[in-house]
């Protein structure tokens, strides 16, 4: 009887476990990382280069000077997120993604919000858009966390480029648009733009995000916006 009561016990306490992650009754695993824990994370030197393999090179253009969040011209749509979602109560990094589609072509905001409402998500986990033609647009509210980057959502900014950086590389356009808004961002969160500060989502997770190409020149990227910033 003491065994099968155990039994009994154990498998209840399993099927309570299972059902409050599902209904959101536990606390997720990003919900319990510890500042402490990020500002070690955020000190660690990243490693070098992950990608092997043929590189395509291009051009990364140089931004002159750095812009503000409100001199950018950055559009904006109407867009239905189907939860109330949590404002991040500080911001410190930045992530810098691709779409990642079959093919390396521009994709609409409209499309990415509908397959991120696919994963169960909110809507758009990224909180900008970043088009091969070099127009910006506003995704998730800027203040609101992300669903970009797998328990580093809390204190960072997503921002994805449109197109497949594994088979192609960005436009001229989208490539500069992205340093006016990774140096726009720094600005307007204090952040001192460094290999620590602004993450491929390779840095971060599991994938091969931002595409090997980007992901090789992010240290060039990174560079510019700091030369840009230290004009202002």
């Amino acid at each position: 009887m003491e065994n099968f009561n155990r039994r009994n016990f154990l498998s209840m306490a399993t099927k309570f476990l299972a059902g409050a992650a599902v209904f959101g009754l536990m606390p997720s695993a990003e919900a319990r990382i510890n500042p402490r824990e990020i500002g070690r994370l955020e000190e660690t030197p990243l490693s070098e280069l992950k990608v092997t393999g043929d590189i395509q090179i291009f051009d990364m253009p140089q931004i002159k000077t750095a812009k503000t969040l409100s001199d950018l011209k950055i559009g904006t749509q109407r867009l239905r997120f189907v939860e109330t979602m949590e404002s991040r109560k500080y911001t410190n990094a930045i992530v810098v993604h691709h779409a990642g589609m079959s093919r390396n072509e521009d994709m609409s905001l409209k499309d990415i919000h509908k397959l991120h409402l696919g994963n169960g998500w909110a809507g758009v986990g990224y909180h900008f858009i970043v088009h091969k033609n070099g127009v910006i647009e506003h995704a998730r509210p800027l203040e609101k966390i992300g669903a970009h980057a797998y328990k580093h959502n809390r204190y960072t900014v997503g921002i994805c480029m449109t197109g497949n950086f594994d088979l192609g590389v960005p436009t001229p356009a989208q490539a500069l648009a992205t340093e006016e808004l990774v140096a726009a961002l720094c600005l307007h969160y204090d952040i001192i733009p460094a290999r620590n500060t602004i993450w491929g989502h390779m840095d971060l997770c599991d994938t091969s995000c931002p595409g090997r190409n980007f992901y090789s020149r992010l240290p060039e990227l990174i560079g510019n916006v700091e030369r840009a910033i230290r004009k202002v």
